[in-house]
């Protein structure tokens, strides 16, 4: 029992005992709080600004399935049949395949009575899952999803009326047919800003049988017969799961000589400057680190030399080496976390300014300098690791003085 009460007891007079030491030296402490300050601030406020303004750019560009798109070069060399996709969806870095039909087979016009003018462009085919329908429920029938640009170029909300009209040439004569619709939905703003119209497969590989001038149901009963069953498809969609796969995918790809069409300057140009702004910081972070750990060192060193007296008063006292070495240590840690606590101030302070001069380009929720908790937690324990070598080395130090020696000498 008396063991058990020892053990508190003396951590208590080590902790009395380095605070008074830190209030006796408190000069020499603060200039050493200031110079952890000085390290961490820069390099939390450049952190923040990496993983703030590139992290934003980043996550805009995952936001946008635009972004992760891969479609074939328009060759017509290929084929790609329904074991293809099956193969192609079990890749881990897949999140949705699709076939579709020829570009110029999707290009059409959409009508709606409230709009003067028609709004040309192209029909997506889409099913459950498509990263393009944010959420909203894929169009069956003669039904169609619009972006929201599209709905708005057309004047239109769900529930209302569309329509498109077809044209093809066929035994020297030219065939029109008017297709009336539906907008089943409507994608919201935060979904992109493209004009598009996603439909379901049936209804574009209707539209693609007709213009190759073969007779449909549903679209008048001129043509050459009806279509033969699909084996393969000409096109296809394909979505990774992030960004940084992208590449990976169209290299894969094209291993099997399918050349494909990505947004990959975009992609490499942030990327690039993510690596760039993280190999910037680390030379940055190597620097302040080197200079505090050398300016902590000299301070440590030039305490331990004024205080060799009271080092050997303390081991004469009873105090062993133990003693002489957790004192320092303690010491240490208040003044890292002293430092750190400023330096927290100091970047909070930054990126606060930061964020007020970007603030017209950040939506909301975002941030131009973003640490968070683990940044912070991070910065702390590694102002204590800093602290914490050159303290120990001089109470090391201060162990090994001979007593009687310092003594004598004083």
């Amino acid at each position: 029992m008396q063991a058990d009460t020892r053990i508190p007891l003396r951590s208590a007079a080590l902790l009395r005992l380095a605070w008074h030491e830190l209030w006796h030296e408190r000069w020499m402490a603060i200039s050493a709080a200031c110079v952890l300050a000085a390290c961490l601030a820069p390099l939390w406020t450049l952190w923040g600004l990496e993983r703030g303004v590139i992290g934003t750019l980043i996550e805009r560009m995952e936001r946008d399935p635009q972004m992760r798109r891969i479609t074939p070069l328009a060759t017509g060399q290929h084929r790609f049949d329904a074991a293809w996709f099956d193969r192609v969806r079990t890749w881990p870095e897949v999140e949705f395949a699709i076939p579709t039909v020829r570009y110029a087979a999707s290009l059409v016009d959409l009508f709606s009575d409230a709009a003067s003018e028609p709004l040309n462009t192209e029909l997506h085919e889409s099913a459950a899952g498509d990263p393009l329908l944010a959420g909203v429920r894929p169009p069956v029938e003669r039904a169609m999803v619009l972006s929201h640009s599209a709905a708005q170029r057309l004047q239109v909300k769900p529930g209302d009326a569309l329509s498109l009209a077809l044209g093809r040439e066929r035994l020297g004569q030219t065939e029109r047919v008017r297709l009336d619709l539906s907008v089943a939905d409507v994608l919201p703003v935060q979904a992109g800003s493209r004009e598009m119209a996603m439909v379901s497969g049936g209804l574009l590989s209707d539209i693609e049988h007709w213009r190759d001038g073969y007779t449909v149901p549903g679209l008048g009963e001129q043509g050459q017969g009806l279509a033969p069953p699909r084996g393969t498809h000409a096109r296809f969609r394909l979505h990774t799961r992030s960004i940084r796969e992208v590449e990976a995918v169209a290299a894969r790809l094209a291993a099997e000589g399918i050349p494909v069409e990505v947004d990959s300057p975009q992609i490499a140009a942030t990327l690039g400057l993510q690596r760039n702004l993280r190999a910037i910081l680390t030379l940055v972070g190597v620097v302040l680190v080197a200079g505090a750990a050398v300016a902590l060192t000299a301070l440590q060193v030039s305490t331990m030399q004024r205080k060799r007296r009271e080092q050997a008063l303390l081991n004469l006292t009873g105090h062993g080496a133990a003693w002489l070495v957790a004192l320092p240590a303690v010491s240490a840690v208040a003044v890292a976390l002293a430092g750190a606590a400023l330096a927290s101030l100091l970047y909070g302070a930054a990126a606060m300014a930061i964020d007020l001069h970007f603030a017209a380009h950040l939506a909301s929720g975002e941030a131009a300098v973003r640490l968070g908790p683990d940044g912070l937690a991070a910065g702390f324990a590694g102002a204590v690791l800093l602290s914490l070598p050159p303290a120990l080395y001089g109470g090391w130090k201060a162990s090994t003085v001979e007593t009687a020696d310092e003594l004598r000498e004083h």
